[in-house]
């Protein structure tokens, strides 16, 4: 029986919690879909497109991913959510998930929710939720991508409000703030908050890793005759946990060694990912721009010329990276907006499926969130497990020997993840990558 079982809304958030978990000496696996679930790990999770969703497609992909953990009985189950809060009332709503936590462990009482990730640069101050971008912290609502998402634009800090909203409650729910890390009632609040008559959550700060380490322990600590503890939050707390119960030092990333050239490809419009692709064009890396109309219409012929051109590139040996947009200023964003996330995926998704089947390329990174699920599942992957570290929610995978990706190193990088450089590094161009 696995420790801990998670539910991911999407691919390159359950890679992070892969990723922790892996830094600190579990073993974790990963299922995508309705692919088998594996139970000779410590921790094992399902991932699906939930945050692309909404209405009966969201709500019927959560109840089945969480019957799929309900049956391994983990002591611990963790939501994951995006450490930006990515969802709307609409879209990938975390309050939704929340409901059909309720609805699957109906004894469970309020769920803690925690999405800080302070190694990431996410913290959560008096309900408010903070994500550094750039090397600056900016409130959620402030922030210079999350403010204008794509999809689920962040117009509120106060994750209370948020999921006041999302929950149809005109009662904001409970908070856990700073200061009772430091005064000793934190465990007094913690009971008091699980106690809470007719509450549905709470928020729990943390700016720091004390901080989720605490939360950690008390989610070990309860007791586990009403299922497992419930916990929705990033990668940050999947962290904490592993911590809890391992002894082993923390596994640090080590050079990046690919096996020829590699294929990146993207649908994400977050600036940080643009400036990954400017970072890649402009060191040589063939540059692949899905035409505007391709992004709204399947065309075989606009989709073959796609293919010749990528695998020409990667037969000279060069790096390549398709993308559908380089940031939302792109003019083929504007004009295909708003695009099927999963048509999208599948798209970019395929693309890399052929080069790798061909034997073009054996090392792939996927970069976009909302599209990564897509992505994968037309790839043919149905399990992930991680062979190595490599940036903070970006570890180096692999997938099962069914996938079209079989054999490859794998990168699902989430859009506001890693430094400008990462394609580069990825490829093994820098020193000491």
């Amino acid at each position: 029986m696995p420790a801990f079982g998670f539910v991911a809304d999407d691919l390159t958030g359950a890679a992070d919690v892969l990723a922790q978990s892996h830094r600190y000496g579990l073993e974790a696996a990963l299922a995508i879909g309705d692919a088998p679930l594996p139970a000779d790990t410590d921790v094992v999770g399902i991932a699906g497109p939930a945050r692309s969703l909404a209405g009966t497609e969201f709500d019927d992909l959560v109840r089945a991913d969480l019957a799929g953990i309900a049956a391994l009985n983990p002591e611990v189950l963790l939501y994951k959510v995006c450490s930006t809060f990515d969802s709307s009332v609409t879209i990938g709503s975390i309050g939704r998930g929340i409901q059909l936590l309720h609805e699957r462990f109906g004894l469970h009482g309020p769920v803690p929710v925690v999405p800080a990730q302070p190694g990431f640069g996410r913290y959560t101050a008096f309900s408010n939720h903070y994500a550094a971008h750039a090397g600056q912290v900016h409130r959620l609502d402030r922030h210079p991508v999350m403010s204008r998402h794509p999809s689920t634009p962040m117009a509120e800090a106060d994750l209370r409000r948020v999921l006041a909203e999302q929950l149809g409650s005109a009662e904001l729910p409970g908070a856990i703030h700073l200061p009772a890390y430091n005064d000793g009632s934190f465990k007094d609040a913690w009971a008091a908050r699980r106690r809470e008559p007719g509450a549905q959550a709470f928020v729990v700060d943390a700016v720091n890793e004390l901080h989720l380490d605490t939360v950690a322990q008390a989610l070990l600590r309860e007791e586990h005759g009403h299922g497992p503890s419930i916990v929705v939050g990033s990668g940050g707390i999947m962290a904490a946990l592993a911590r809890a119960v391992s002894d082993q030092a923390p596994r640090t990333p080590g050079p990046s060694q690919p096996a020829g050239p590699v294929l990146a490809v993207s649908a994400s419009a977050s600036s940080t990912t643009a400036e990954q692709i400017n970072d890649a064009t402009s060191h040589g890396w063939e540059d692949v721009a899905v035409p505007a109309q391709l992004l709204q219409h399947a065309d075989a012929a606009a989709v073959a010329a796609l293919d010749e051109r990528v695998a020409s590139a990667l037969r000279a040996g060069r790096n390549v990276i398709v993308h559908t947009t380089r940031g939302a200023g792109d003019p083929r964003y504007g004009a295909s907006k708003p695009a099927d996330a999963g048509y999208v995926g599948a798209l970019i998704g395929g693309i890399a499926a052929r080069m790798a089947a061909g034997g073009l390329t054996r090392d792939v990174a996927v970069c976009g969130g909302d599209t990564s699920s897509h992505a994968l599942i037309a790839m043919g992957v149905r399990q992930l497990r991680v062979t190595d570290q490599f940036v903070t929610a970006g570890p180096v995978l692999r997938a099962d020997d069914t996938s079209a990706v079989a054999g490859c190193r794998l990168l699902l990088k989430g859009g506001q993840v890693g430094p400008p450089d990462i394609l580069r590094r990825f490829a093994g161009q820098l020193p000491g990558s």
